[in-house]
């Protein structure tokens, strides 16, 4: 999962009106997503901004979660993973300190494992 769609699915919004709310084309917000394309880290810091201002999240991103989420994203996209309901409240949980990038990727590798698709 990479930073813009994180902040996106927390609003429960579609690429659609995600980008409509922010000014942006969606093109924008799919290619970032599919990962053709990657947001200078800046944008991603405004976006969480906006996102504050409006009470969609409690803080702003910090420059390491914006990382984290791109180190994450980087080795689901190194071992094909894909991540369900579980994998997405679990990046909450990460984002909030409360277990390590490297527990949240050992448990996506385990989830995957378990439900036999290694």
């Amino acid at each position: 999962m990479n930073t813009i769609k994180a902040l996106r699915t927390t609003t429960g919004m579609s690429q659609s009106k995600f980008a409509s709310y922010l000014g942006i084309p969606v093109a924008n917000i799919q290619h970032w997503e599919q990962g053709k394309t990657s947001p200078p880290d800046y944008v991603a810091a405004l976006i969480s901004r906006v996102m504050k201002n409006d009470g969609y999240i409690k803080e702003e991103f910090t420059t390491a979660q914006i990382d984290m989420l791109r180190q994450t994203q980087a080795t689901l996209a190194i071992e094909d993973l894909k991540i369900g309901k579980m994998g997405i409240d679990a990046i909450g949980k990460m984002l909030k300190g409360e277990i390590s990038r490297e527990d949240y990727q050992k448990m996506l590798k385990e989830n995957y494992k378990s439900n036999g698709k290694h």
